[in-house]
């Protein structure tokens, strides 16, 4: 069997564990009225069953035990980790553009820009190994572009994007749009690893505006109950704590620097949202809707 076939099996008994406890015999049901599970003949015997959860447990972080008195299985605990994630999703959506050759119209995508992904292995190789870069950076805001050397420090994402997060010639942290970086270089020029914790740098950021005189601060938002519901489901930040919900307003409070990424944000949800505090954050919302009433 294949490596493909053994991913790509591992998937397909997470997402239906995920769904509800089931026996070996359900599971093999599940994949048998599944045409993709079908055609990658993924069906397997119950000592193959039992290794793949072993393997799930090492792998992805998922460990499943199984309840004897129903012979039924479930996830115990669920530690995978963010880039396991997005590596399983991508997968799958993958494989579904594969299926979906044949099929057509069935998956539709949205237009949008590159990403600028075709950079991401070089940059990869340049933090890995501490080397400096070049490259020619468009700028959206007047239309020009600029000739950059940098020393790159990580790629993050935010909001769809990647970003380049690097160290310029004057020593300052700026980050760099993938989708904006042109005729890229890897130097051989080494440098000093620079020490710099991303992740908790951008901890309390929303996008990836950083480096501004903003400190956290407590945020109290209500949503109407049809957007406190996405909210919900897929929260703005990751210190968000639904406070309260019912059918007229859900609360939720945030720890966040009231970046201008995270007002725009708070902007695009119209009147589905209020803020409530801190009060100068609630004013600045208030005068930017003002402001674009003002416009019509």
């Amino acid at each position: 069997m294949s490596v493909r076939q053994t991913i790509k099996r591992h998937y397909k008994i997470i997402s239906l564990l995920r769904l509800r406890a089931m026996s070996y015999e359900e599971v093999q049901e599940e994949m048998n009225m599944d045409p993709d599970s079908r055609e990658e003949n993924l069906m397997t015997s119950q000592r193959t069953f039992q290794r793949d959860i072993l393997d799930i447990a090492s792998i992805y972080g998922i460990e499943i035990e199984s309840d004897r008195s129903q012979s039924k299985y479930y996830i115990k605990d669920d530690l995978e980790e963010t880039h396991s994630q997005r590596l399983r999703e991508n997968f799958e959506i993958l494989n579904a553009i594969r299926l979906s050759k044949s099929l057509g119209n069935s998956l539709v995508f949205e237009e949008r820009r590159s990403l600028g992904t075709q950079n991401m292995a070089g940059l990869l190789h340049a933090i890995q190994n501490s080397l400096k870069v070049k490259f020619d950076y468009h700028k959206f805001y007047d239309d020009t572009d600029s000739k950059r050397e940098v020393m790159p420090i990580a790629l993050k994402e935010a909001r769809n994007r990647w970003y380049l997060i690097a160290k310029d010639v004057d020593n300052i942290i700026k980050n760099f749009a993938l989708d904006r970086i042109v005729s890229l270089m890897i130097t051989e020029i080494k440098f000093k690893p620079i020490s710099y914790n991303v992740n908790q740098e951008f901890k309390d950021t929303f996008g990836i505006i950083n480096g501004t005189n903003e400190k956290p601060v407590n945020v109290l938002l209500s949503f109407t109950p049809r957007e406190g519901r996405y909210i919900e489901s897929l929260p703005l930040h990751r210190s968000q704590k639904l406070i309260s919900k019912d059918d007229k307003e859900y609360l939720f409070t945030y720890f966040i620097r009231p970046t201008y990424d995270f007002k725009m944000e708070l902007l695009s949800y119209g009147d589905q949202v209020k803020v409530f505090e801190p009060k100068i954050l609630q004013k600045e919302i208030r005068e930017q809707l003002q402001s674009a009433l003002n416009s019509y």
